[in-house]
């Protein structure tokens, strides 16, 4: 799907100076309807700069594309030291193709300027006009910048003929002052927000949508020539303009796409082993490349080219799955969805702005499956992470669709297991590990190995010696099973350098060696936002010991169990037959650790790392 326009005129380090600030920035926008609807904003902003070193901070970037244009820039700088003015010139202003990574053609630019002769304590203005060639894309104002905002006011004038909708988003809602009123023929929608401090991101956080407060407009609808035109307003508004994009597509000659997906179905005896050859042939042939050139944004190419040209983004990879599965007579629907960086919903956001990608919707036997093929080693029947417990918009016919909430994957189905057979050699622990890895850890896994330049042998090490770097591994065996029902497996030897202690004749061991959610303690009194997590898993770890000969357990740990909505731990000790059985389970069961959380999370962290200092003493 098309990328929307970059919320952030600028962007800052995090260590931006905290005296600059955001003197003022307004929006205009003037809605005008008649033989055609006119939208233009006027957009005023002024900065007073701290540190003219910080030239970020007076880098303006302006970002458009074909559905808006960009025309009367200004700007100037009032140098205190003289208090006097410079002017920006025409000719420092600069257009620019904006770069984005695995883009084949994008219309997306933006102008470019410098703000001249900048000093400390400057006072900066600039201006331009935007206008927009397409109702639908009336876009979001912020609130809030990374600098102090001492004033923030957007404004939309239009005719009373005209009906605005719009939903307010983030924090510091309580500040935003809205008020209407009517001039003449007009009215006029005002929200003004005073003194936002600056937005500080944070390791790990959701995306900044779910914290600066922000406003989403858009025209339900306009009178054109005395008729009332609709645009948006509903989600049923919405899907019938998505349907106006899609219902033409597909009528070139499929013949070959349909002879593909026959051979590739050939001898499948049930709807589910269909769909996954399918679904798997376009993960494996199919390479992700983004179209974004004006329509092309939201419209998918024909299956047909997708297929013989062997690329396509989310929305030409969705189209062609979504044909293959229907000449396999299967059920199944093109969907529209919005990844976890947006906090929003359809119904209060029945506007472009609600989603930014496209899946195919699958169902059998009652069964609903959300189906993404643009992450290369996502199991089948497995929804993506980053559209888990997203609400999808099912496109059913030309009138029918369908909201559905996309279920969050059980811990249980991404497991890490690992089994350990060891021995105590001349204080150190020896022995055989072996490790398999399912679900979307296993997906994780594989992407790693497929685009990381680190060797093979290296990201699985890390995945077992994370929390605990004395570990020495040495890879025996790797299987990856990349498109196969089999989980991912590898198998090691195991040394750890002192790991047992002789104290006066006594061994004392430490019997568990790996370490899950170790490091995860949040600092309370620093951290202010929430915590994402990219998906709920689940660790198996069992160790098997042997004595060493003529020694007994004089000291056993007892068992431990935890287990709150958030995760749970069960450890469990038993020794028989000179056999020291150790086995932990570690399960992180949120996608998403909200602030109300920290303490619950801190406690369950603590009782944990507790149980990992335990240690096991043996004597003769």
């Amino acid at each position: 799907m098309k990328k929307y326009i970059a919320l952030f005129l600028f962007s800052l380090p995090l260590f931006s100076q905290e005296k600059s600030k955001i003197i003022y920035s307004n929006e205009t926008v003037s809605i005008n309807s008649g033989k055609t609807l006119e939208i233009e904003t006027l957009v005023t902003e002024s900065r007073a700069i701290s540190k003219s070193k910080n030239t970020q901070e007076y880098s303006i970037r302006i970002p458009f594309n074909s559905f808006n244009e960009i025309s009367n820039i200004k700007g100037s700088t009032l140098i205190s030291r003289t208090n006097k003015r410079e002017f920006l010139s025409s000719s420092s202003i600069g257009t620019y193709d904006a770069e984005y990574e695995d883009v084949y053609k994008s219309d997306n630019k933006f102008k470019y300027f410098v703000l001249p002769k900048v000093e400390d304590n400057s006072i900066i203005e600039f201006s331009y006009k935007d206008k927009l060639k397409q109702p639908q894309f009336l876009s979001t104002f912020l609130f809030q910048n990374p600098i102090k905002t001492e004033n923030a006011k957007l404004q939309i004038r239009c005719q009373s003929t005209t009906e605005i909708g719009y939903k307010i988003f983030g924090n510091y809602q309580d500040k935003i002052v809205f008020t209407k009123t009517t001039e003449g023929n007009q009215d006029i929608y005002t929200w003004e927000a005073k003194d936002i401090p600056e937005f500080e991101g944070e390791e790990d956080m959701p995306s900044s949508l779910y914290f600066i407060p922000h406003i989403i407009y858009y025209i339900k609808s306009y009178e054109k020539d005395g008729k009332k035109e609709e645009v948006l307003g509903t989600p049923e508004k919405l899907y019938q303009w998505y349907y106006s994009l899609v219902k033409d597509i597909n009528k070139t000659d499929q013949t070959a796409l349909k002879n593909k997906t026959l051979e590739l179905i050939k001898g499948k005896n049930s709807d589910l082993e269909k769909a996954k050859v399918i679904y798997q042939w376009v993960q494996q042939n199919i390479h992700y490349v983004a179209f974004e050139d004006g329509m092309g944004g939201f419209v998918p190419r024909e299956a047909s080219d997708v297929f013989q040209k062997l690329y396509g983004d989310c929305k030409d990879m969705a189209n062609l799955l979504n044909q293959m599965l229907r000449y396999a007579q299967l059920e199944s629907n093109l969907t529209w969805i919005g990844t976890r960086s947006k906090p929003y919903k359809y119904e209060e956001v029945p506007t472009p702005q609600v989603d930014n990608h496209m899946i195919t919707n699958l169902v059998i036997g009652g069964k609903s499956y959300f189906l993404d093929a643009t992450d290369k080693f996502c199991p089948f029947t497995f929804p993506s992470s980053m559209i888990q417990g997203k609400e999808a918009l099912i496109g059913k016919s030309d009138k029918e669709f369908k909201l559905e909430m996309v279920p969050e994957v059980e811990t249980s189905q991404n497991k890490t297991t690992i089994l350990m057979k060891l021995n105590l050699e001349n204080n150190n622990i020896v022995g055989d590990v072996t490790t398999t890895i399912s679900g979307l850890n296993k997906s994780y896994l594989l992407n790693s190995l497929s685009a990381n330049n680190q060797k093979e042998n290296e990201i699985w090490k890390n995945i077992l010696t994370e929390n605990n770097q004395k570990i020495q591994l040495e890879i025996q065996e790797l299987q990856k099973n990349d498109y196969q029902d089999e989980h991912s497996k590898a198998n090691f030897k195991l040394k750890l350098e002192n790991g047992v202690k002789d104290v006066n004749g006594k061994l004392l061991l430490k019997p568990i060696l790996l370490f899950p959610l170790k490091e995860s303690l949040i600092d309370i009194e620093k951290r202010k936002l929430s915590i994402e997590n990219d998906l709920a898993y689940v660790y198996e770890i069992q160790y098997e010991c042997q004595l060493p000969l003529g020694y007994k357990v004089e000291f056993l740990p007892e068992n431990a169990k935890t287990e709150n909505v958030l995760g749970s731990f069960d450890i469990q000790y038993k020794v028989q037959n000179n056999l020291i059985t150790v086995k932990q389970k570690i399960e992180s069961k949120k996608l998403l650790l909200e602030t109300k959380d920290f303490t619950l999370w801190n406690s369950f962290i603590k009782a944990l790392t507790k149980q990992y200092n335990q240690s096991i003493i043996l004597s003769k």
